[in-house]
């Protein structure tokens, strides 16, 4: 009488230790089957465990990009249509500092925005403590650049007509940009 044949198990006819592969066709493909779905079961453990460290790269981090403001930046008139005037190059050498502060290798990448953490069209600085690479649809499905460029839009316009406070706005995307945005660009 042999002992099932599994991992390290012995036979009790020879005392030799068997193989843990099962050699009949039906068990070789439960064996094949069985090992498939615990390595699946493994990768997708792995990956909810991965998901808040992911998801947090869709805010910048505080220790390095804190957002900060132009000097005029508090004053509503000389923002509000007045963005573009604000605007520095984005050389190479200043697009790599900012992905290598972050990690990333320097050079092109397609995958990422470098963003001003408070819109220039809010006051925001061109300083590098307002810069950092947010990512892209292409990597990043729901909390993107598209989707902080909507909410830039939005509370640019409240802030330039009137409904909202510029202190207000720039500290609600400082401070969160994604509460921000369910506060004021799906509350609308």
């Amino acid at each position: 009488m042999e002992a099932r044949r599994g991992s390290g198990e012995r036979s009790l006819h020879t005392g030799e230790v068997v193989s843990s592969i099962p050699t009949a066709p039906t068990s070789l493909i439960n064996y094949f089957v069985a090992t498939i779905s615990k390595l699946l079961a493994i990768i997708l453990l792995a990956g909810a465990l991965a998901a808040p460290a992911f998801a947090f790269d869709t805010r910048p981090n505080p220790n390095l990009t804190g957002g900060s403001v132009r000097v005029d930046g508090h004053d509503v008139q000389a923002t509000c249509g007045h963005a573009k005037a604000h605007r520095g190059s984005m050389s190479h050498a200043r697009r790599d500092e900012i992905l290598t502060r972050y990690g990333l290798p320097p050079g092109d990448h397609p995958d990422y925005e470098i963003d001003h953490l408070i819109p220039l069209c809010l006051g925001g600085s061109d300083d590098p403590s307002n810069l950092w690479p947010e990512p892209r649809r292409t990597i990043e499905p729901k909390w993107n650049a598209e989707a902080k460029d909507r909410l830039e839009r939005f509370m640019c316009d409240m802030v330039c007509s009137g409904q909202l406070d510029i202190g207000t706005a720039q500290e609600a995307i400082a401070k969160d940009w994604i509460a921000a945005y369910h506060k004021y660009y799906e509350a609308h």
